[in-house]
Order: structure tokens, then sequence, then C-alpha cells
């Protein structure tokens, strides 16, 4: 099932053209690197799949079934909340949920006290019960402090406003929201600036086992081996597609630039071929043949 494509995308900033006739698709279950040069393009082109960015030219088909989650190198933090709260929020529906079965619970024992007809009550509340249940009411919490542990933030940051949070400590926290939300396809920007080793480790085999669709910036080769099927190299505003990992990419680039190589030496022989004729021609003076 394809989730996005694009055909002859273009982007300019300015009379800086950063992208010029890209075409691609992305089938559901794909894993992508996206790789290039600094200023290549490659956030460009994230930010357009993820639709904050519009293009100049072209056409982007994002399939309506596909849910976006999408992580920028700047985050988007604007709330007062602590590190915790944040991640509680994302939890809304579930919390309202539960709340929703405490007053049930409540009015259902108030009833029984009074010998009433409970029977309608019990119903609603098994039916909320298994939506709860479904949704994963009964480990968000666990959820969250699983994943912010992973984060490398310890319960003693889970109180701190977002505010007082450093550059790279915001950029891990928008990581571990994210990755909470669990949306089908997850669109990274340099996921792993400001990790350490152990939870660069811990991202990696998290990624791993993500059953969803991944589309990834990043400039680290050993990372994308471990985690892409795929790569989109963005070069000269233009974008070329291989299947496998990086290391399969290198190989193939190489392949292709060799390719091309033969064939502009097969060329140039031709053109010398031709233009010896030419001159031999004019030699004998039928340059009108020639």
């Amino acid at each position: 099932m394809v989730i996005a494509s694009a055909s002859g995308i273009s982007k300019s900033f300015g009379i800086n053209t950063i992208l010029e006739q890209v075409s691609f698709h992305i089938n559901k279950g794909d894993r992508i690197g996206i790789i290039g040069d600094n200023g290549a393009g490659k956030s460009t082109l994230l930010s357009i799949i993820a639709r904050p960015l519009s293009h100049d030219a072209g056409e982007l088909f994002i399939s309506s079934q596909a849910d976006l989650g999408y992580l920028k190198q700047n985050d988007n933090f604007s709330s007062e909340n602590t590190v915790y709260q944040e991640m509680l929020s994302i939890f809304s529906e579930v919390i309202a949920m539960e709340e929703a079965m405490h007053r049930l619970s409540a009015l259902i024992s108030h009833k029984s006290s009074e010998r009433a007809d409970i029977k309608e009550l019990l119903l609603e509340y098994d039916a909320l019960m298994e939506a709860f249940e479904r949704k994963g009411g009964f480990s968000y919490q666990s959820e969250i402090r699983g994943i912010l542990s992973s984060m490398a933030f310890p319960e003693e940051y889970f109180e701190k406003k977002i505010s007082t949070l450093s550059g790279g400590e915001r950029t891990r926290l928008a990581l571990a929201s994210l990755l909470l939300k669990k949306p089908g396809v997850l669109l990274l920007d340099e996921p792993t600036n400001h990790l350490d080793i152990g939870t660069l480790k811990w991202l990696e085999q998290y990624l791993k086992n993500y059953p969803g669709t991944l589309v990834i910036v990043s400039h680290d080769r050993y990372f994308l081996d471990q985690i892409v099927n795929r790569i989109f190299e963005i070069e000269n505003a233009r974008l070329s597609a291989y299947e496998g990992n990086y290391t399969l990419y290198l190989e193939k680039k190489k392949q292709r630039q060799e390719e091309l190589q033969r064939k502009y030496e097969q060329q140039t022989q031709e053109i010398r071929r031709q233009e010896e004729i030419i001159r031999r021609f004019k030699q004998r003076g039928t340059e009108k043949l020639a």
C-alpha cells in the first residue's frame, strides 16, 4: 500500500533551488533513510512530506489513512507543563475514561446500597472498561516512566518545568513524546542528536521493532545500517532511490557511478571516432559527404 508519493516536486528559497523534479513513493512498512550533504535539502524534503512546508511545483499525495508523527530538529513545546504533565497530556482521552469509570463505580456503589436496578450502569461500565483496556489504560503511566527513563530522564526530572530544560533535553523529550503517541508513520529529523550511547542503543532497538513506517534523516551511518531498508539520496537538488541499507547503498552507488563512467568513456570514444571519419572525408575533398 502506497502511503505517500511525489511527482516532480520542486522547492526554492529565493534564488536557491533546493529540490528539483523530485519523485518518489513510500510504501506502508518502508524504513527509509534520507541522506545527503549539509544543506542538500534533507530536512526540507521531510518537512514537505510532513506538510508544515509547501512545495513550489509538482504533486504530493499523502494517504488519508497515514497517521504522521513528525520530529523536527527544533521542538515546538510552548507550555509551562512539567515533563511528566506533558507526557500525561498525550493520554488525555484515556485519563478522561479513567475518571468516568471512577464516577460510574461510585454511582454503582450508591445505587447498590439503595437496592436500585444497576444493570444498565454495569453494562456501561463494562463497555468503558473494555475501551480503557484496549487503549492501554492499565499501563500508560508505567509506559510514560519507561520511555522517559529510556530517554535519559531520571525521576527527579519528572517535576521539572519544560522551560528549564536545555536544548538537548527538549529534543529528547520531543522524541519521547512522539514515541508515546505511536503514529503509523514516524518522520524523524536527526533523532540521534543529543543521545548518549546507551540511549542511542535503546532507540535503535526500539525502531527496529517499530511496527509502522519510518522516514529518517540522519548522518549516523551505523544507525541507518541497523534500521533502514531503503535510501533516498539528495544530491544536486535531485533524489535517487536505492534499495537496501546504507552499506548496500554505497555499493550500488559505486556500481552506478562506474556504469556512468563506462558510458561516458564509450560516448567519448564514439565522438572521437566520428570526428576522425569527418576529418578524413575533408582531407579527401568530400566535405559535402562529410
